[in-house]
C-alpha cells in the first residue's frame, strides 16, 4: 500500500510539474503589438472588409507577428461599431497589452 502511495505522490508532483509553465528564462518585458494602418475604419455597409492586421515584437524572441490572436467581429453588412481585437504572449508567458482597431459601418 505504501508503494502505491509513493507513486502516486510521484505522478501527482510530476504532473504539476510539467503542467506548470514557469518563467526561467528571466524575460519579464511583455512584447508590443503595432496595428498596420488606421486604430479607426469606416466601412461602406454592404462592401467586403478586410482587416490590415498588426505586427507583435519582443525582445528576447524578436518578431511574433506570426502568434498574434486576432478576434475580428465585423459584418460589413451589418451597420454598427464593431472592434477588432489583437493579443499575443512571447515564449516566456509575458502577455501583451490588447491592441484594438475601431471598425465603423455605416451607409455612405
Amino acid at each position: 500500500m505504501r508503494k502505491i502511495s509513493v507513486i502516486a505522490v510521484l505522478i501527482i508532483v510530476l504532473t504539476s510539474m510539467v503542467s506548470c509553465k514557469k518563467n526561467n528564462s528571466g524575460d519579464t518585458t511583455a512584447p508590443v503589438i503595432t496595428l498596420i494602418g488606421s486604430p479607426q475604419v469606416y466601412v461602406d455597409k454592404g462592401t467586403s472588409y478586410t482587416d490590415e492586421g498588426a505586427t507583435a515584437y519582443d525582445e528576447t524572441d524578436g518578431d511574433i507577428t506570426s502568434r498574434i490572436v486576432v478576434v475580428n467581429p465585423v459584418d460589413a453588412n451589418t451597420e454598427g461599431t464593431y472592434y477588432v481585437s489583437y493579443d499575443v504572449t512571447d515564449e516566456a508567458g509575458n502577455k501583451a497589452t490588447e491592441v484594438k482597431r475601431k471598425v465603423v459601418v455605416m451607409v455612405f
